[in-house]
This record gives C-alpha cells, structure tokens and sequence, in this order.
C-alpha cells in the first residue's frame, strides 16, 4: 500500500517548524499526542540538501532533529501505517527511513510517500515475526526476526529472499546483523554466525559457527574498520578471542557502538544507567551517569555532540551542557480523568505518574514538580469557573493550582480525610467531589460541606460522579447496581437508585454519564446507551434510541457494546467512544455520521477510555488504551455576543480543495454568502458555533476567483456579524 504523506510532507529534507511541531490542521485532520518520553532509537541521516538531521524514534513515532534542535515528528496522522515501532534504518543511498513495526508491519518513507510491505504482518509461516533490528547491506534491508534474517529490497520495495544462519534451513532468532569488507556477522540464539559475501550477496550453506561463541549469549554485535565486537549482558569480546575485552562489574549493557575514538557502551543497573568509553587498557571513563541516565538504549555521536535516547527519560544532548530535548506530548501517558474548556487542556497522569500536564496553543506542558517538591499522583481535575485555578483530586487530597503564579497549594478541609475521586465545578462556582465512602464533598462560597447518604446507601467503591445542568450529582453504583443519584432540589426524597427493573436501564452495569445542551441524561452502560428526561428521577424510565441503520447493531443503539464515554460537541451532536473505535451521532442518537478505528484513521487503539471536545476549535481528543490522538470536527460551541466572523483557511490557495471553516457564530446561526454584487451564492447553518462551505455553488461547481461576502444572524437577527473571503482558486 502506497501512502502519501499529509501537507506533502518531505520528512527528512524539508524546511521544518517550530520545536515539538504539532500545529492545529484544517477540518477533518488529525493530530497525536504521544507521551514521547520512552525513545528506542536514534540514527545520523544527511538530507538531499546535504543537511545533517539526528533521526530517531519513540515508541509510537519517528522524529528527526535539525541542527538548531528543530524537531519534526512523523506518525500515523501525516502517513504512515502504523504505530507501536520496533526499530528503525536510514538509507543513506537511497534517502530513505526504513520503518519495522512490533506487528512486523513495515513503512519505508521516501520523500512524501510512504510504502507498506506487508507481506510479513500478513504471513503466518512463523511463531514469531518479531523484528529486533535492521541492517543496509548496499540496496539491501536485512532484518534481524525472531526466525532468521528478512532480506528487502530497497529499490523495489518487496521481499527479496529469507536468510536462516545455519546450513539447515531451521528457524533461529537473530538479535543484529553487521558486516566487514568480505564477511556477514550475525548474533544469533546460538551463536555467532558467519558467510562469505560476493557480489553483495550471500551464497546458502556456507554460514560458519564459531564454537566459542555458543554459549556465551552474545546478542549485541558492532564493528570498525574490519574489526568486530560482541557484547552479552556484562561483558564485551573483541572477536574471535574468546577471553572478554571489558566486564561491567554491576548493570547490564544496552548498546555497544565502535568509532575512530574507541568503544562505547551504555548501561543500566535496576533505575540507574551510564554511558562509558572502554579505554585501550580495559578500563573505561563514564561519560555519562546515573544524575542523568536510567536506561539508555542508544547512542550517537554528532561531531561534538553526545545525543543518548533514554527510555525512561526521553532524550538528552551533552556537548558544553547537558540538556533533555523535548519532543512534545505529555511526559506520561493520561489515566486520570481529563477537563477541558476554552483556554486549556488538564490531563492528570493517576496511577503512577505524579503530577498532571496542560495543553494549549503553546503545545504541552508537564507539570510535576513544583519549588523542587514532586507532586503526587493526580486523578481528575477540573476548573474554577470564577478564577480560573486548576483543581484536582490526588493522592495527597485536593490540590489548586494557580497558572499565573505557578504555584501549587493544599485545599482539602482539615476535618475531611480520606480519598478524593471525581472533583467538578457548576457554572456558578460550586465545587463537588466525592469523598469515598463518606459521601459528597461541596464548596459553595469558601464553605464546605459533606452530603451524606441515607443509612440504606453506601457510596463505598463509588468514584465517578456527574454533576448536570440541574445541579443534580449522578454517580455509578458500586457493585454493578445502576446509578445513585443525589437531587437538592427534590421535594422529597432526594437521593434515588436508578437500575434496569424499575427504570428500563439497558443494563446495571453502568460505564459513563453525560447531559446534552437539551438536559438530557445519556447514560452508557456495557449493552448500550439509555436516555433520561424527566424531573421525578426514582419512577423516571429511560428512552433506548433505535439506530436508523443498523451497522452491526441489533437495532437498540449500541446493543451488546461497551459505551466507556459520551460527550456532546457544540452542535448536540453526540460522541461515543467504545472498545470497538469511536462513533459520532446525530443530536438524538439516531443516525451515525462519522465511525473512526485505528483501521481507518490515526487512532492507535479502539479502546476509547474518555473524549473531550475543545469549544472554541471544535477538536476531539481520544485518550485511549494507547496514548491519545485528536480529530478537528465540524462543530464548536456558539458565541454569544457574536462579534466577528473566524475564516480559515483564507485567502483560499490555488491548490486547495479542503473545507472552509467560519467559526464564532451564534449557536445554529444562518449563514449567507454572497458574491459583492450581493448574489447569493450559498446558505447553510451552523453546527454549533460554525459553519462549514466547500467553496462549490448550489449545483456543485467551484466558485470563480474573487471576493465573497459571509453574512451570519440568529433567528431573530439580534445578533449578526459579516465576514470576508478570497477566493483564489477558482475557475
């Protein structure tokens, strides 16, 4: 499969932007947002214009560093076919990157395509098709398998032969491949191999086993000027001696690299690692140690630069200084409970990871230390609708944080301990969060108070909670018992149980909670989605909406699947996320409009663990199984008062085809557009906030180049605004 890269994006020579690189696109593109910490790989490639570029990947994306520390990334959002990378390649001959993934999937990117060999993710001739390194051999890619070595063509783009290092054709796992001016040396299960090379090729039955090196675990090889070296867990061998060249007393070797200066290799020891120069009298010289490194995998050498990827830390740059380089996204992956509004994105890490990161237009922003002091493990957050402090649950309490200040401060009440959970704000300021087990925590004008439960209640277990627009806390039940609600404005009774016997819940499993802008509750539970609408909540039934077309569902929507988030985007229009990808639906749940997996988008995982929609942009955020990816949708939330028409992208460009966004508009404004002489040339509305135009006339046809006129109003035109666009691409 072919693929050509978004924007016509030319990796590796092409003028790139600014640091950790991740600009908002047009609508219906995407963007990741990888925890790019844990990095793999690291390599030296010259461009066609003879600039030098560090290259290297993470876990989930290739990037490439110029010079000045420019960082471009490259992922499954600008082309290639899949995510989860094993080890990378770059060819300097053929100016290309060589791409194997840990499904033995395989990318090779040349220029702004992108060619899948998939020959070998879809082969089930092996056990294992694990792909541990990749060695050019001239127009060759040999890659080292768990089966024996997988030899491409570069030129051709397709498998050329299968290499097994032995004289019997049996499977043996290859961990790295090199070669002198006339010999191939391969590290294998058992052994060191080695064939003659003619022609730049290997001729069958003549692989060579040096018995000394069969037992040693040899897994790591490198060579210099015709000379070879070996390395096992703690000690290197300079071949064909047997006895060891170097023994690491404490920590197992990660990398071994030779070069005009020597040998290197790089450690770990438990969370301690080091980069050390093996002098020529055996002793070594760190270059680098535990202040710095935990596990570093790889290592280059950049005239007087030192880049180490390390994969618990990300990636550090010793010359004059030591410095990490960031490569955006979080610095851990988000398992908390994330809160968006119009200024920022706050995604707590929980569970191991302290602290919490924010995104904005300025890219990501970790957050976990603060005067020095680390901060404990965040799980949901929220804003102050009032002054804007960032409040979150952790396992310390409830924590503010003030942006402006950057200063971080306790908030729990003295006299209220235990484990704070879910924490959100009511328009008006009111604070809530649960206090588990004890009941429901609120602050309304610097005052607490706890709400507690009848004696015939346990909110034991309970820790999710969702305050709607009714000022009424909906909470799943612990112990798959449906939902417990809490009502302060009921007459009577004011907490309720809701379960599937008495009010026709699809199931009393319950995974998610959410209100539309009509008030509706849309409850998602693991046999699809049921819908509330009624004041007296303890004799309320739910509404199954039926799908229009089915799509696998049994009729009732998303029958028989597991809803783990709803959220509504600023057209009501409803997005859902479960463990088979993500649909977007119409405002009442009876059409689907869009369904996206990681089979046919940039999502890197099916499993959607929570949505969150940006109001002013319209951009989706999916934080799945696999780290997070975001989707420009049609839809914002309306502004009111409606003060100037936003278009994008405009002046319209020769070569552009996409659509044209006119966003803060009223909520499902009218909108007219015109030519100057006040022709009308198209009206729609609104999706929310704002409208979308392909730039084509009512019969199809692209407008002429010129100058048109938006003009947007209300229902009742109390509020209008009028825009501008240039056309340039027209007939």
């Amino acid at each position: 499969m072919l693929h050509r890269l978004s924007f016509l994006i030319l990796f590796i020579s092409l003028t790139l932007l600014s640091t950790g690189q991740n600009e908002l696109g047009g609508i219906g593109q995407w963007r990741e947002h990888y925890n790019n910490r844990s990095i793999i790989q690291l390599g030296i490639a010259n461009s066609v214009s003879g600039e030098k570029k560090i290259i290297g990947a993470t876990t989930q994306q290739v990037f490439s560093i110029t010079a000045k520390n420019i960082v471009t990334l490259l992922g499954k959002s600008t082309g290639l076919h899949d995510i989860s990378i094993a080890c990378t390649a770059w060819d300097a001959a053929q100016s290309q990157l060589i791409i194997a993934y840990n499904n033995s999937n395989i990318d090779i990117v040349k220029g702004d395509q992108v060619y899948a060999i998939t020959d070998l993710l879809l082969s089930n001739l092996y056990p294992s098709k694990k792909i541990n390194h990749i060695y050019l051999l001239n127009q060759w890619a040999l890659l080292s398998t768990d089966f024996g070595i997988l030899v491409i063509d570069l030129i051709k783009y397709e498998i050329k032969d299968t290499w097994f290092p032995n004289n019997n054709r049996l499977i043996t796992k290859t961990f790295q491949i090199v070669s002198t001016q006339d010999v191939l040396y391969v590290a294998t299960e058992n052994g060191i191999w080695t064939c003659p090379i003619k022609n730049n090729w290997i001729t069958a039955n003549q692989w060579q086993n040096n018995t000394d090196f069969t037992n040693l675990g040899i897994n790591k090889i490198a060579q210099y000027n015709n000379i070879v070296y070996g390395a096992k867990a703690n000690s290197i061998y300079q071949l064909p001696l047997k006895s060891p060249y170097f023994n690491l007393n404490n920590g197992q070797i990660k990398k071994i690299t030779i070069n005009k200066d020597g040998v290197y290799a790089s450690f770990s020891n438990g969370n301690k690692g080091g980069l050390l120069k093996i002098n020529t009298d055996k002793t070594s010289t760190s270059i680098l140690d535990s202040t710095y490194l935990s596990n570093p995998v790889d290592f280059v050498f950049d005239e007087n630069n030192s880049w180490i990827a390390d994969s618990a830390n990300g990636l550090l740059l010793k010359n004059t200084s030591t410095k990490w380089i960031p490569l955006g996204g979080p610095l851990g992956n988000i398992n908390g409970q994330m809160f968006i509004n119009s200024k920022y994105l706050i995604a707590p890490f929980g569970e191991v990871d302290g602290g919490f990161s924010i995104y904005n237009e300025d890219g990501w922003k970790t957050i976990n230390k603060i005067s020095n002091k680390s901060l404990p493990i965040c799980y949901s957050s929220a804003v102050d609708p009032i002054d804007g402090t960032i409040w979150l649950t952790s396992s310390d309490g409830l924590i503010k944080y003030t942006p402006e200040k950057g200063s971080m401060e306790q908030a729990s009440p003295i006299a209220f301990k235990g484990f704070y959970s879910n924490i959100q704000f009511s328009s008006d300021g009111t604070l809530w969060t649960l206090l588990e087990g004890q009941g429901i925590l609120q602050k309304q004008n610097n005052n607490w108070k706890l709400i507690t439960p009848p004696n015939t209640l346990s909110l034991i277990g309970i820790n999710k909670m969702f305050i709607n627009q009714q000022g009424q806390a909906w909470m799943i039940a612990p112990k798959y018992q449906g939902i417990i609600v809490y009502n302060p404005n009921a007459t009577g009774e004011k907490w309720s149980i809701i379960n599937p016997y008495n009010n026709n819940l699809p199931s009393s499993t319950v995974t998610s909670m959410t209100d539309d802008q009509n008030g509706t509750m849309w409850i998602g539970t693991n046999n699809g989605i049921g819908l509330f609408d009624c004041n007296e909540i303890s004799t309320c039934k739910a509404y199954l909406p039926q799908i229009k077309n089915n799509n696998g569902f049994a009729g009732l929507l998303f029958q028989k699947e597991n809803v783990n988030c709803i959220t509504a985007d600023g057209a009501n229009r409803k997005w859902v996320g479960t463990n088979n990808g993500t649909w977007l639906l119409s405002n009442d749940g009876t059409e689907i409009i869009e369904r996206f997996t990681k089979n046919n988008s940039p999502l890197p995982n099916d499993t959607i663990r929570q949505i969150v929609i940006a109001p002013t942009t319209g951009e989706v955020f999916f934080n799945t199984a696999q780290q997070m990816a975001s989707y420009r949708s049609t839809a914002t939330s309306g502004a009111r008062p409606m003060h100037q028409i936003n278009i994008f992208p405009n002046p319209i460009a020769p070569n552009y085809n996409g659509p044209i966004a006119m966003r803060g508009l009223v909520d499902n404004a009218i909108v007219k557009i015109t030519s100057l002489n006040g022709k009308l040339v198209f009206q729609t509305r609104a999706l929310g906030g704002q409208a979308i135009w392909d730039g084509k006339t009512y019969d199809g046809n692209k407008v002429a180049t010129g100058v048109y006129l938006v003009f947007a109003r209300d229902e009742l035109g109390s509020e209008k605004a009028v825009g501008k666009i240039i056309i340039t691409h027209g007939q």
